[in-house]
């Protein structure tokens, strides 16, 4: 019988060390029977696998002896018999002497101490199939792909990326010097510094810059320069003489240069100086149109309102009020107000600034009382920079006359700062910073609900 590899689809397809009986064969692979099943009607044996093919084919009878109710049941004791019977391993030709029962020799094949002859896949990874026998061997010095530490720097790859890309890069790879010195090899990563050093690398002259375009090795640098020293002197004092030729005429146009430059930067400063005017009257637009715009009665923080007769207010002592605003869409309803002459302590030294509640068309909606954190602003007129700011915060330590809804009257005690600037502050003007202009100041307030 044949030597083959035990499929499931049919019988035992061993070389059995004697004969199987006739009554172990299923009647339709002619096999010892794999899980053997008796036919009822006659007495006949079956493969499991058989058995089944024949069912799912269409086949309503026994293939016997046509007996239509082909009724079948399991032979556990045939099954037992037959799996006791002795086979050679299925490498018996490679050289395998082994022969056992039946039932042992998945084990003989499958373990990693059976069957030296059965063919193995590598473990490692490189999918080399071979026998058992010689996997080890495989696995520790031929595997392109075991583990491996490099010989000079000792990384960790696999063997065949070290022996690889890994050598083509490697720092402490050994090699040769190019120009074949008495060294003999040198690590990659310390290569350009013996090039440096070596004494056969070939070198241009000292006196290159002075039109000597001798090379040399290294060692031969210091003979050259003494065979050469009248050459090399004559070579220098040429290469001064023109370069003196050059300083005189380099002399004249750096004084046009300068020239130049002088003139150039004086038209620089002005155009400086009128791009600096547009950009603050552009500010000083954009400040009165904000203002303009955005207090109507029913604008939203932020807003941008404008304090006009300035004097005037100081001389008759005005108390300034902002237009009304809302903090929010349907929100609290407040102004500003300023004092220019100052309140309490502060009066005559600084200007007080103050926001206040009014009584609103949306106050049944909203928490009570107010909370929350504003930042007044008072403008630079110049620039969108250096301006002057507070934060005015509505929370537990804020008087209720300040913060609680409007029953009585339209609008509560403000709350804000006697000292919000010193005039000396206020109407001090630099280049770059003028809250006071034409009589008028601008501010600006945020909010965070």
């Amino acid at each position: 019988m044949a030597i083959a590899t035990p499929t499931v689809d049919s019988g035992y397809d061993y070389q059995f060390v004697n004969t199987p009986p006739d009554r172990t064969h299923c009647i339709i692979c002619h096999l010892p029977s794999r899980d053997p099943y008796l036919t009822e009607c006659c007495g006949h044996v079956l493969c499991k696998c058989c058995l089944d093919k024949t069912r799912t084919t269409g086949c309503v009878v026994c293939p016997m002896c046509n007996d239509e109710k082909f009724i079948t049941f399991s032979n556990k004791q045939l099954d037992r018999e037959i799996k006791g019977l002795h086979v050679y391993c299925t490498n018996k030709e490679k050289g395998c002497e082994w022969h056992r029962e039946l039932n042992e020799v998945n084990d003989h094949l499958g373990s990693s101490d059976g069957c030296q002859y059965e063919e193995v896949t590598c473990t490692v990874g490189c999918a080399k199939v071979m026998q058992r026998q010689h996997l080890t061997n495989h696995v520790e010095t031929e595997c392109p792909c075991r583990s491996v530490n490099c010989q000079y720097c000792h990384d960790a790859g696999e063997h065949q990326f070290i022996e690889g890309p890994h050598k083509d890069e490697c720092p402490k790879y050994p090699m040769p010097c190019p120009n074949m010195c008495e060294i003999g090899t040198v690590s990659r990563e310390d290569m350009e510094e013996h090039k440096s050093d070596c004494p056969l690398e070939m070198i241009q002259c000292d006196y290159y810059s002075v039109g000597c375009e001798a090379r040399m090795a290294r060692k031969a640098r210091e003979r050259h320069d003494d065979e050469n020293v009248k050459e090399h002197l004559m070579m220098t004092k040429l290469k001064l003489a023109k370069t003196e030729d050059a300083l005189s005429s380099n002399k004249d146009k750096l004084v046009s240069t300068e020239e130049k430059l002088t003139s150039t930067e004086g038209r620089l400063s002005k155009v400086e100086v009128m791009m600096q005017q547009l950009i603050n009257k552009t500010w000083s637009n954009h400040l009165v149109a904000m203002a303009t715009s955005t207090i109507t009665g029913t604008q939203c923080c932020p807003v941008i309102v404008k304090m006009s007769q300035y004097d005037g207010n100081m001389k008759n002592a005005v108390y300034w009020c902002s237009e009304s605003f809302f903090t929010h869409h349907r929100g609290y309803k407040m102004r500003i107000s300023a004092d220019a002459t100052g309140v309490g302590d502060f009066k005559g030294s600084h200007l007080s600034a103050f926001l206040y509640l009014m009584k609103g068309a949306y106050d049944n909606e909203l928490t009570w009382p107010l909370r929350g954190e504003f930042k007044l602003v008072l403008l630079n007129q110049i620039s969108d920079s250096e301006h002057h700011s507070v934060s005015i915060t509505f929370d537990a330590t804020t008087p209720g006359n300040a913060a609680n809804r409007i029953m009585v009257g339209d609008k509560t005690s403000g709350w804000g700062y006697k000292s919000f600037i010193s005039n000396k502050d206020l109407h001090k003007t630099t280049t770059t910073r003028q809250f006071l202009k034409d009589d008028s100041l601008f501010f600006q307030l945020t909010c965070k609900l």
